[in-house]
């Protein structure tokens, strides 16, 4: 009897292993390397690391949603991601602080225009500057291309000394109208940024002017600090 006893035990004992075995199966669904969903109780392979959802074989219900594994480059590309999101909300944030800062460093759309003539005055003197030595080396050459032109025509041997000259100031040129687009560029950019941050200065003022109005007496809006 107590041999009898134990079998039962066993046989109880493994029913119910079998019977945990069979609630705990799963359905997996996921989707394979040519984009196609796969649905199988067996989980192949190279479907390990995939996304996929595991539902109760028994039930139909949803048991888990599984994320992909990433690699060690896609791993990367997401920090990188990370990181320039987070940059992205600084620089915003950043922005946000500096058109605050305006309505106390700036009470006049004049102010405003005072600071960035700052700004492009230097600007505007260079290329002043560099537009001035340009036409002036070009004078230069010129005449110097005329002199040789001549000498040329005559059959006299050309001077190397104005030879060289020539080649160096017409490099000089070169970099200098390279220097002054440049510069130009710049010029404009700024010229769109202050018509830009006027626009933004002009609706933070109303808007700060339209809040001011709608106290009682005379009580001051709080200023916001940079």
């Amino acid at each position: 009897m107590p041999n009898a006893k134990l079998l039962v035990t066993a046989f109880l004992g493994t029913a119910l292993i079998a019977g945990a075995a069979a609630q705990e199966k799963k359905i997996y669904r996921w989707v394979d390397k040519d984009g196609k969903v796969q649905i199988s109780d067996q989980l192949p392979p190279d479907a390990v690391d995939k996304a996929r959802k595991e539902y109760n074989a028994k039930t139909g219900s949803l048991k888990s949603d599984v994320q992909s594994q990433l690699s060690p480059a896609e791993k990367a590309a997401a920090e990188q991601q990370a990181q320039a999101e987070a940059a992205a909300l600084a620089e915003a944030e950043k922005a946000k602080r500096i058109e605050q800062g305006m309505l106390v460093n700036y009470e006049t759309e004049q102010d405003l225009q005072r600071f960035f003539d700052e700004r492009t005055d230097l600007l505007k003197q260079t290329i002043i500057s560099l537009k001035a030595s340009i036409q002036s080396r070009r004078a230069v050459l010129i005449s110097t291309l005329n002199e040789l032109s001549e000498a040329e025509m005559n059959g006299q041997a050309l001077d190397a000394g104005k030879l060289k000259m020539l080649a160096d100031t017409q490099a000089i040129v070169a970099k200098q109208t390279e220097q002054m687009d440049r510069l130009n560029v710049s010029y404009r950019a700024l010229q769109a940024e202050f018509a830009l941050t006027l626009e933004k200065y002009r609706i933070m003022k109303s808007e700060a002017d339209s809040r001011r109005a709608a106290l009682p007496g005379d009580a001051a809006v709080p200023t916001a600090q940079p």
